[in-house]
Parts: C-alpha cells; structure tokens; sequence
C-alpha cells in the first residue's frame, strides 16, 4: 500500500473549516496567527508559475514575505574572505540526503559502491574542467589543507628531481602575500618538520598584485632551490593577478627543468574562473583551492571543500584518492578508485599523504550543484558576481567616505580604506571609526558588513544572493555609521 503523507482537503472541506473558525478566507486566518503581512493571492502566484522563474527568484519572493513578520532576521550578508555566500538549490539538500549519499563510508568495494564512485568521477571531471587541468582527486578536507599539500608535493617532486633523500634545509618556498592568511599559517604548520623556509612576496602597494620584481629578485638571488612559488587568483584582497606573466617568470627562472619551482595556484573562489581564464590555461603545475561556493552552506565557517588537480606528470605525487572509469567483466562501464596513495592502502614510507575520511559528501553536493548550473550557468553566475561587486564598490567610493586600497582589477571581492570626511563647510573632519567598529555597528543594523583587514580597511564581497536593495541599504547605513 502506498503511503500518503499528506492529502489535500477539497474547497467544500476548506470553508466548512472556516465556518467553524469563525473567518472568512486564508487572508484573515494568516492575520489572526501572523499578524498584518502582505500574501501572494492565488491569481498572482498563478501568473508567476505560468510565466516561468528560476527557484533563487521563488525564495525571494518568499523570503520577502517572510521578511515581514516582525522579529524575523534579515541580515544581508557582505562577508567573503574564503566563504561566500551562495544560493544553494533545495534539490541539493533532497538529493544529498538520500542514504545512498548520505550514510556511506569509504568506498573500499567499488562492486557495492557504483552511485558514489559514479558521483565522484563527475565532480572529478567538472573541476578538472573548471580549471583547466589534466587531473583532480576525488576532494580533500579544505582550501587551506589542499594549498599545504601541495607544498609538500611541490617538495617530493623537488627531491625526486634531485633523486636523493628529502632534505630542504637550503630551499624556500616562496608564498605571494596575496594568499589567504589562514591558508599561509596552515602551510607553515605542514612544512615545520621539512626544513624548507617559507617566504612571503609583497604586493604592488598600487595594484595589490604580487610584485614581479620582487619574485625575480628573489628567484635570481637565492642560494638554494625553490621547489615552489605560490600564488592565490584571485589574491586574497580580491584583486586578479597576472598569472601569464607569474608563470614566464617561475618557469623561466632556471636553465634546466630539474630546478625549475613549482608553479602552484589556489583560490577561495573558483567561480572566478567563469569569468577569467582558469590556472591550467597559464600553465600552472598544481590547483590547490576551496570548493564551498559549489552548493555548499556557509553554516558559521564550514562544511568545506578541497580541491587539488595537478598536470598529469604529477599524478603520482598526488594526495587522496582519484577515480577512474573502467570496464568490468560484462563490459559495461565500471568505477573504481585507480589510484589512492594514502597510508591506508600502501607502504607508510611510500604514502604522500595520511589524509583519511576526506569531504566526499560535500563533492558529491558541488556534483549536484554543477550539474545543475551547466556551463551557460556557470557563466551567468559569475558575472552575476562581477556585476554586483563593482556595484556596490562604486556606490561606496561615490560617498566620498571610501578610497581603494588596491587599484588591481578584482572579481567579486573587493578592499576599501576609509577616508576622512568633511563637514557642510567643507573642512576636514578625523574618521575615528575603525574597520572593526566599522563590522560592528553595522552588524546591528542587520549587514555583515565584510572582513577588518586592518584598523581603517575592510574587506568586501557580493554575490548572487544580494540584491540591488540591500546594496542600497549597505551604502545608506555606512554613511549614517561613518558620518555618526
């Protein structure tokens, strides 16, 4: 027998129900639980179904019904700095937590665990495509642990380059200020038992891209070797770096390829690269990077998602787990793991890394997710992203309170210092707000302002989920703050 879980009641049932509540339509029912709130009449809800919208454009609808019950939150969120916010489709949670996805471990029997292996070879094969390169594992834990990874496979590939026992004691890593700082404190912490030394490079103080003179001082200057350069696109304070001209010089920097660095590439937003040309076009060696813009939740700082990808001559220096697609006995196409070098699966001492339960849900979510969006989507999405974040950035620089602290191109993200203001005489008055006094108030107001980068500089984004009228209410409320 079928099991119903929810049966309609017909019109006779409704207004008998009324007539024993004592009111006369759904209007004044909502009204007695809810209180005065604007509702969406048959007729217009019909009209917008027949018409055709996309869900993100349905939610809002809702959502500003919903916005007006008084006490109900409505914060606009501008914060970015690795986690963005996205709209994620409902299909995605439906799908996710069907038990096939959602309670199985490891897939060690490839012949009992086709969905997911199938699922893991997609997402495999959409990133690689994203960004342009010839191999992606099958996830790892996060952006941060992905980038530090591929430093330590940066080092193996030094050594074997070498063919001696791993000893770094004369090299440096050399790591563009650019790159998330969080991500920079995890390398560190990888890197502390190798002896390697990590380097940082300063920025353009104009432009906020990775000075090139520097790297090329530094590359000609040093007396050991640099297994890797690492650079972040885009940097950390949004702005796009030149990565044809990194490249050319990373790789340019030797006479012979045994000592030439690895070129590594991460980046917090992919999605960038629906706009821009993706690292594998400038030929970078390894992608190390963040996948939580690809349908997953913000959710206070997580769940997270790493990728990792790397030029096929690398593949077996790779961390994690990657999954091919094969035959099996019948010849129908098969999935299975090809190769998997964690400490788990072969000799500790040939491991290259001793990551165990990796986010293979969350790339199974991001699978969903780019399925979805297709590449025309894709593209929409992130100039959505573009669009909105120079926007907001021009309308903030119009009330004359900002000025940019990096003149770079920049995708959805952007960096601004506070200036100081005048008065109604035109004399100059000290903006004594600071960038975190600046988040805090504002946050009163019900906007995440963005991230303090330091006491006058505050980092911001705008995605898809921001609409024209919050931009609106950032830029109205920072003036009402800054000039207070």
């Amino acid at each position: 027998m079928n099991n119903f879980r929810y049966f309609p009641n017909s019109k006779k049932d409704i207004a008998k129900l009324y007539r024993f509540l004592g009111i006369k339509d759904k209007k004044e029912l909502f009204k007695k639980i809810l209180g005065d709130i604007p509702l969406i009449s048959d007729g217009d809800l019909s009209d917008i179904l027949n018409d055709g919208i996309d869900e993100n454009a349905l939610w809002r609808i809702f959502s500003d019904i919903d916005g007006a019950i008084p006490s109900k939150n409505k914060t606009a969120v501008f914060s970015g700095g690795g986690i963005y916010n996205h709209f994620v489709p409902s299909v995605i949670d439906s799908l996710i937590s069907r038990s096939e996805f959602y309670t199985p471990y490891t897939p060690y029997q490839p012949e009992v665990s086709q969905g997911t292996l199938f699922a893991l070879f997609e997402f495999q094969s959409f990133i690689a495509e994203i960004l342009g390169m010839d191999v992606v594992n099958a996830s790892m834990y996060d952006g941060a642990e992905s980038l530090a990874e591929a430093v330590l496979a940066a080092l193996r590939l030094s050594s074997a380059n070498r063919d001696i026992p791993a000893n770094h004691s004369d090299d440096a890593v050399f790591v563009s200020e650019g790159v998330n700082p969080n991500y920079y404190s995890v390398i560190k912490t990888f890197t502390g038992g190798t002896g390697v030394k990590i380097e940082k490079i300063k920025l353009n103080a104009e432009t906020g891209r990775t000075e090139i003179s520097e790297l090329k001082l530094k590359l000609s200057n040093g007396s050991g070797r640099v297994p890797a350069v690492v650079i972040q696109q885009p940097n950390y304070y949004g702005v796009i770096e030149d990565l044809e001209s990194l490249e050319k010089i990373i790789h340019s920097a030797y006479d012979d390829s045994e000592h030439t660095p690895s070129f590594i590439v991460s980046s917090t937003e992919p999605y960038s690269f629906g706009i821009i040309n993706p690292p594998g076009f400038y030929g970078a060696d390894i992608f190390a990077g963040e996948g939580n813009s690809f349908g997953n939740y913000m959710n206070f700082g997580g769940p997270l998602l790493g990728l990792f990808a790397a030029k096929k001559e690398y593949v077996r220096q790779m961390p994690g787990r990657i999954v091919g697609k094969t035959k099996d006995g019948n010849n129908r196409d098969a999935y299975a793991f090809i190769l998997s070098t964690r400490e788990q699966h072969i000799r500790r001492g040939a491991a290259t890394s001793n990551i165990c339960t990796n986010s293979s849900l969350n790339a199974v979510r991001a699978a969903i997710y780019l399925s979805l969006c297709a590449k025309s989507g894709f593209k929409d999405i992130a100039l959505l992203n573009l669009k909105l974040a120079h926007i907001l950035r021009d309308e903030l620089l119009k009330t004359g309170l900002f000025e940019p602290l990096y003149g770079g191109d920049f995708f959805n993200e952007f960096s601004l210092k506070f200036k100081a203001n005048k008065n109604e005489h035109n004399k100059k008055l000290d903006n004594k707000k600071t960038a975190s006094e600046f988040i805090e108030k504002m946050a009163a107001r019900d906007i995440v302002a963005g991230i303090a980068l330091s006491e006058n500089a505050v980092l911001i984004s705008a995605t898809e989920n921001i609409r024209l009228s919050d931009i609106e209410k950032y830029v109205k409320n920072a003036k009402e703050v800054l000039n207070g």
